[in-house]
């Protein structure tokens, strides 16, 4: 609940896949940032308007045969870690100094999560619902599907191995 006088701050969470970083031994990165939601995307996504921030570097490793990536749980372990501070404050609430300088308690909230990171969090295949059970088929049906759950999901990723 969000106390009188406070204000949503919508957080937009994001990797960037076409800056992988390589650093020593081998290893790759992708850099994750975070934006604020009523950032226009003209400015957001440029660089030199310093509209976003880097929170940290995302391993890449390689599909094992056993039906999950090395790759899957090191991302859902970072992406927990990085966002404690914000369900903090999402829930809390934070005081943040305006540009006219008055102070505002705010509560961020992740508005926005780009469609190839949902699906990696959900375990599901691109092109399908990262949200519910509904087949790439049925995607269009205007009712929504059954939500997924960690076992139902489980028994995709076994039935395909």
């Amino acid at each position: 609940k969000i106390a009188t006088g406070g204000a949503l701050a919508p957080v937009i969470i994001a990797t960037d896949k076409t800056q992988l970083t390589q650093f020593s031994g081998g290893k790759s990165a992708y850099p994750v940032y975070l934006t604020l939601g009523n950032i226009p995307k003209s400015l957001r996504r440029k660089p030199s308007q310093n509209a976003c921030v880097l929170l940290g570097y995302l391993s890449v490793d390689e599909i094992t045969r056993n039906g999950l990536s090395k790759q899957t749980k090191p991302f859902h372990v970072f992406m927990h870690l990085i966002l404690q501070p914000l369900i903090a404050a999402g829930n809390d609430g934070m005081e943040v100094v305006g540009g006219d300088g008055t102070v505002r308690l705010v509560f961020p909230i992740l508005a926005s999560y780009p469609y190839p990171e949902q699906c990696l969090v959900g375990s599901s295949k691109y092109g399908t619902c990262p949200k519910c059970q509904q087949s790439a088929a049925d995607l269009q049906d205007p009712l929504p599907g059954a939500p997924r759950t960690p076992a139902w999901s489980l028994d995709i990723i076994q039935a395909a191995e």
